[in-house]
């Protein structure tokens, strides 16, 4: 308690000489070690912040330091972007389209007198037309006919700042997320440096984004998409979050994105002029990017169509490999913002929110490591003029993206979440179904293993001596229904151990394999369960690079199939909704439910699996067959849901209701 309330007085007295030294470029060395104290004492304020506190406790302290801290921020100069929004809203009240008229056109000489000429001169790229988005050109319109001040801006930007707090409080109740990680935005030095500082209008579509999610995720999406269509037209990134929201469940909310269209009907006389600068930024110009600035040097002036083309790719990965809605927006959120030609400082603003959620290491670093863009500040304060140091990019991506790499290999996190007990023995379930041949063979590779505490053979209506090899081996066999998740959930009635490993018939587990599950297990304790490294019995380049691509894909992306040798821990059958009952899919789907906890492990040397199946139905038609099925379940899963699943993967793959074998 001490601690914590030491670092937030040490927090709230960084943050006043802070403010004091802005704009960055007038006092560089007192600015730039303000900002990295900052990220120090919020970090300690989330680790400090005692446990024992309640929601409403936390989020009392944590909106009384916040709003500490943005008071002394009200002095601190507005970025230039601040005089545009004052200009554009202005040029409006007086009958001019700013999406056709730039600041220096000699139309508006004329207007350029007073108050308005101390602002004009402080505009930047005044020989360009405005790009904002039309709701936001409404805000200025209205904000700029109640005063032409900046400091009126500059508190509705700290308005939109508090209503983002609101709407993270709501979600760190619903989510359970701990109350602490608040401090991980409210604390933030980028939050209060480009908001409640400089004022950037990013802020209105970070509010408008999170109170979509939290409407979207505790079931009001009329409200939730309003929201989001709100967030796109206050700030066009927002539209790379809409794909992850939609599902059939939601389908009678769709329209309610398009409300927020109204905003566009004003100046729809000339459509082409609200989208014109925004695209001549978009291709032309680039700042502090790391990606794009690599795909340049590599491919010159067709950089921009193969950094598309890269996005779309990462897109199309997370939405269907992550079907979590707060997860898969935060990443394609973070594949938007990396690749991105421009990515001022205040960019970022669309992370900050998210590190409550999801506390990133590599994310926190880049928010930090803004600062190393301070020189080219400095320059402009001085002089003027605004240009781009490449080499103190390697500060900020280098770090980043090493980081980033490094957490997803290691499963680091800033802060763990739920902690499961440590795993001692290990059931395992077998569904078989005509596999006199093989049973035995699957049983003795994991018979011998002391940390086994019993192998189940769930029988589907075998009619050769399946069950009795199966008694011959030591193993307890049982019937079940047939289909391989229902045989399965017969099976996990009967199994008594920590850990369930599912295990086919056609697959023998490594030696040791068992103990480096657990011991896997034990030093991961917040990831729920995983898979095994395959390889197949034959030794043929095409079997190879299957066992290679099925091995990418539950590395990376956490999703497995049954002859990868899945388990999970007994703790975490409930809390994920138990076992899926699915004739065939039941793998996949049991890896999209482990992954609500963390992407699950994948342990190395692992299991052999046969070759039969290839060899029987053919190499190129398999494959077909596979990918198609699988690709098929994540689509319709991602708009329906597992409850609204079809449920003909099971004769579509075996080709007939009843098939030799599983």
């Amino acid at each position: 308690m001490n601690a914590f309330v030491g670092f937030s007085a040490g927090w709230l007295l960084d943050m006043l000489v802070l403010s004091q030294s802005g704009p960055a470029g007038r006092s560089p060395v007192v600015f730039a070690v303000c900002y990295i104290l900052g990220f120090g004492f919020m970090a300690l304020m989330v680790r400090t912040c005692p446990r024992d506190w309640s929601l409403r406790r936390v989020a009392f302290v944590v909106i009384s330091i916040g709003v500490a801290g943005r008071i002394g921020f009200f002095w601190f100069p507005v970025s230039n972007d601040v005089y545009r929004y004052v200009w554009e809203g202005f040029i409006q009240n007086q009958g001019f389209n700013p999406y056709q008229i730039a600041p220096n056109d000699p139309l508006l000489a004329g207007l350029i007198q007073g108050d308005m000429a101390t602002i004009w001169q402080q505009i930047n790229h005044k020989d360009f037309s405005a790009a904002y988005p039309p709701l936001i050109m409404h805000l200025f319109r209205a904000l700029s006919a109640i005063s032409s001040s900046p400091i009126l801006f500059k508190i509705t930007m700290i308005g939109f700042d508090l209503v983002t707090i609101g709407a993270l409080v709501l979600i760190v109740q619903r989510r359970k997320i701990p109350p602490a990680h608040l401090f991980w935005y409210v604390a933030n030095p980028l939050v209060l440096v480009y908001v409640a500082g400089e004022a950037h209008l990013d802020i209105v579509q970070a509010a408008f984004l999170m109170w979509a999610l939290y409407f979207i995720g505790c079931r009001k999406p009329v409200m939730g998409f309003l929201a989001m269509g709100m967030a796109a037209v206050s700030k066009y990134f927002a539209i790379v979050a809409l794909p992850f929201v939609i599902k059939r469940s939601n389908r009678h909310a769709w329209p309610a994105i398009f409300l927020a269209g109204i905003a566009f009907i004003p100046f729809m006389h000339d459509p082409e002029a609200v989208f014109r600068t925004l695209f001549l930024f978009g291709s032309r110009m680039h700042y502090n990017d790391g990606l794009a600035e690599i795909l340049r040097f590599l491919f010159g002036t067709r950089a921009l169509p193969v950094l598309c083309l890269i996005l779309l790719s990462l897109l199309a990965g997370v939405y269907l490999f992550v079907h979590d809605t707060l997860r898969s927006v935060y990443l394609a959120l973070g594949a938007l913002l990396l690749c991105l030609p421009t990515l001022h400082s205040w960019y970022l603003l669309l992370m900050a929110p998210l590190m409550v959620i999801y506390p990133s290491r590599a994310w926190l670093y880049l928010m930090l490591a803004t600062i190393a863009t301070l020189p080219v500040l400095v320059t402009e304060y001085h002089t003027g003029v605004f240009q781009e140091n490449k080499w103190l990019k390697l500060i900020e991506y280098i770090p980043f993206y090493g980081l980033l790499i490094y957490d997803t290999l290691k499963r680091r996190l800033v802060l763990p979440s739920h902690v499961f007990p440590l795993a001692g023995n290990v059931s395992v379930i077998m569904p078989v179904l005509n596999e006199a041949e093989r049973v035995e063979a699957a049983i003795q590779s994991v018979h011998s293993e002391p940390e086994v505490a019993e192998i189940i053979v769930v029988d589907g209506g075998s009619r050769d001596a399946t069950c009795e090899r199966a008694r011959q081996a030591d193993a307890i066999v049982i019937s079940g229904p047939r289909g391989r998740g229902p045989q399965v959930r017969a099976g996990l009635d009967l199994a008594t151990g920590d850990v369930l490993l599912v295990l086919h018939a056609d697959t023998a587990l490594a030696a040791g394999g068992i103990k480096r599950m657990l011991q896997a297990l034990a030093d991961y304790p917040r990831i729920a369960g995983g898979a095994f490294e395959m390889r197949f019995t034959g030794d043929s380049l095409g079997l190879r690079a299957v066992a290679c691509l099925n091995n990418w894909r539950a590395r990376w992306c956490g999703i497995s199939f049954g002859d990868q040798g899945q388990f999970f821990r007994r703790d975490a059958l409930n809390m994920m909704g138990g076992f899926p009952d699915m004739m065939l899919m039941e793998d996949v789907e049991l890896s999209l439910r482990l992954k609500q906890f963390e992407r699950p492990l994948f342990i190395r040397r692992g299991v052999c699996v046969s070759q039969r199946r290839w060899v029987r139905r053919g190499f190129v038609k398999n494959i077909w067959k596979v990918l198609t099925l699988f690709t098929r379940y994540l689509f319709e899963r991602r708009m329906h849901g597992a409850a609204g699943i079809r449920t003909d993967y099971y004769r579509k793959y075996y080709g007939c209701v009843e098939p030799v074998d599983q």
